[in-house]
């Protein structure tokens, strides 16, 4: 099975497993565009909202219903991953739950000023923050872990299955100079 459809089947399956236990105030399937996975309503604002304040985005993300799940205490979560023409590699990846956290993956360095990691998290507004993490992270992983440290309580209750299994499974992807710094191990 190619990696987009492994990829495709897992946001499903997480989201599903967000309706069924309550915690899916409103919710956009997953959809395949032609090389992306994204969500039923997408649409790419990011260019129009750069530089803007997160309650802009969160506010422009609301307005639009541009998200895979909203939480019911208005927390957003956003699941974007983009394959090669054949589906069999990851280029890169979005997680956003906006204001809060936010997990990127590029299999190509990014010319930049500041360095990159290919995989990090993005905590808050902190334009500089950049956390390296050991390889891109799986939809399944990125919700257990917005569910154990953010939604621990709400979500036990409601009973969040965080024994579901994950289909996906990528290969570790990390700068040299990363390896050396703190960073997260997925």
């Amino acid at each position: 099975m190619k990696e987009q459809e492994k990829v495709f089947r897992e946001l499903k399956k997480v989201t599903r497993e967000l309706i069924r236990c309550g915690l899916a105030e409103e919710y956009n399937y997953p959809v395949i565009q032609q090389m992306d996975i994204v969500w039923e309503k997408y649409q790419n604002i990011s260019l129009y909202l750069r530089n803007m304040d997160y309650s802009t985005i969160y506010d422009e993300i609301e307005k639009n219903h541009n998200y895979n799940v909203k939480l019911p205490d208005g927390g957003i979560i956003q699941l974007m991953y983009r394959f090669n023409r054949t589906g069999t590699e990851l280029i890169s990846h979005r997680s956003v739950l906006p204001v809060i956290i936010r997990a990127d993956y590029n299999r190509d360095p990014e010319e930049s000023e500041l360095h990159h990691p290919y995989s990090h998290i993005t905590l808050g507004g902190y334009k500089n923050c950049r956390i390296p993490v050991d390889r891109p992270i799986s939809p399944m992983k990125f919700v257990k872990f917005i569910m154990e440290h953010f939604y621990y309580v709400p979500s036990s209750q409601l009973e969040f299955n965080f024994e579901i299994e994950g289909i996906v499974a990528f290969e570790e992807h990390i700068a040299e100079k990363d390896i050396n710094k703190s960073r997260i191990i997925v």
